[in-house]
């Protein structure tokens, strides 16, 4: 079996430079997240000319690929080969899992040249797309009205990080969240224990949940998400309350402007995000390839 190459933790700084310098038009989110992950960081590839970073790769745990290329160095050669080595990680999972699961990627709608890289590397249009979110923090800011008996609380040291990857599993029918994956998430440079709120029920036991958290860049963007709740405590109003208590408090640490992200498939959330006053500024659409 071959034997995929990693990178020594000092190449990370690389690919942070070269987000920085996309900016906005970077189409990496939670960098600092994914990078906490030994997988992802053993599948990440850099591509130099000399001692240049012409463009780099990885996989993360759910079968995504992300990558970026500097804008002097696009090709549709070196896009191709991002591509192959994209398919060759995903390869070696499935032999080692005995799955056939494919490889997704998701980008804007307006990413019109990389919607093309797409098309010619033979990615498939999926129906579900990401629905991008956000609330400009003017005006009266609503309190959290919970249920009665519901209250709220943050994560603290003393939370077992199964119990929160058990919730976590148990509110959205998955079992994709695991240990690795939660400590990732609370590892990564821009996350606050502060910030991880829980829903507790009437008999203390753990209801919901909502991790916000800021802007790997910009300090004045703040995010709601994810979010979820235990079906048996569903329908109760408690998601608008986790994240209106969300809001408050990222408010209280300067946030400006508040994002959210969900499928197009959950209408529940859609119309949570607009009884909270947010708009719907973009979208994301998914793409997959069968990786043979």
């Amino acid at each position: 079996m071959k034997i995929l190459p990693s990178v020594s933790p000092d190449k990370f700084a690389e690919p942070r430079k070269l987000i920085e310098l996309l900016g906005a038009n970077s189409t990496i989110t939670d960098f600092e997240e994914h990078v906490q992950i030994n997988s992802v960081r053993e599948s990440l590839r850099l591509w130099h000319v000399g001692s240049d970073l012409t463009g780099f790769a990885y996989v993360d745990e759910y079968a995504n690929l992300w990558f970026e290329i500097a804008p002097q160095y696009s090709s549709d050669e070196l896009e191709t080969e991002i591509i192959v080595w994209g398919v060759q990680v995903q390869r070696q999972r499935n032999l080692l899992s005995g799955e056939s699961i494919t490889l997704d990627h998701s980008c804007e709608a307006i990413n019109i040249h990389r919607l093309e890289i797409l098309a010619r590397n033979g990615f498939v249009q999926q129906s579900e797309r990401i629905l991008l979110f956000s609330r400009e923090l003017t005006g009266s800011i609503e309190e959290p009205v919970f249920p009665p008996g519901y209250t709220w609380r943050t994560v603290v040291p003393g939370d077992a990080v199964e119990n929160l990857v058990e919730l976590h599993r148990t509110a959205f029918g998955t079992k994709k969240m695991t240990v690795e994956l939660r400590q990732a998430i609370m590892n990564a440079p821009q996350y606050e224990m502060k910030l991880d709120l829980l829903a507790v029920a009437p008999d203390g036991s753990l209801a919901g949940f909502c991790i916000c958290s800021f802007d790997e860049d910009n300090k004045s963007i703040g995010y709601t998400d994810p979010i979820g709740i235990h079906p048996l405590h569903q329908h109760k109003g408690l998601a608008k309350a986790l994240v209106s208590a969300g809001i408050i408090l990222l408010v209280s640490k300067g946030v400006k402007t508040i994002k959210l992200g969900t499928s197009s498939e959950n209408p529940a959330m859609q119309q949570l995000a607009r009884s909270l006053n947010f708009s719907c500024y973009s979208e994301k659409m998914w793409f997959s390839k069968i990786v043979i």
